[in-house]
């Protein structure tokens, strides 16, 4: 039974990155109902993976120090609300070890993200809204870093 459950909650994240993505690419918006998704599906998975008391308060620091660090980057208005409610909810799943990785890729992709759409803008993409013109979907970068660190982390526990 912890098998089905831990795999029920390794979708519910995947899928729920892929929402983020997807919203933010398409919208600038990040829906709120994503980084609560990636919340309450957390507690499930953590409990059927056997995450003992000592590992649950990393993580459960690992969130809330990213959340610190977020509401700082959204409120210098370098982050949107949804990044900033996207990224802790990630590293709550990540916890201490996987915290580097994650914020690499995460960066490494948002710079591309940032590149492409840099170049978008410098080609005269007429099509885009006005409000794509002047952001960057840093969703697509976040989800990116969840994404790896589901294939790196949960992939393997999963087909193990």
């Amino acid at each position: 039974m912890g098998d089905v459950i831990l795999i029920l909650s390794a979708v519910v994240f995947v899928v729920a990155l892929l929402d983020a993505a997807w919203g933010d690419l398409r919208d600038l918006r990040i829906p709120n109902r994503v980084p609560l998704v990636i919340l309450a599906a957390f507690v499930p998975a953590a409990l059927a993976g056997g995450l003992g008391g000592e590992e649950w308060l990393l993580h459960l620091g690992t969130g809330v120090l990213s959340f610190m660090a977020a509401v700082a980057l959204f409120s210098l208005g370098v982050w949107g609300g949804g990044d900033a409610k996207l990224v802790p909810a990630v590293a709550l799943w990540t916890g201490p070890a996987a915290l580097p990785r994650f914020l690499l890729v995460m960066a490494v992709v948002g710079g591309l993200v940032a590149l492409a759409a840099l170049m978008r803008r410098r080609a005269g993409a007429g099509g885009l809204r006005p409000a794509l013109r002047g952001h960057v979907p840093y969703g697509i970068a976040i989800a990116a870093g969840g994404l790896d660190w589901a294939a790196l982390s949960l992939l393997p526990r999963l087909i193990g």
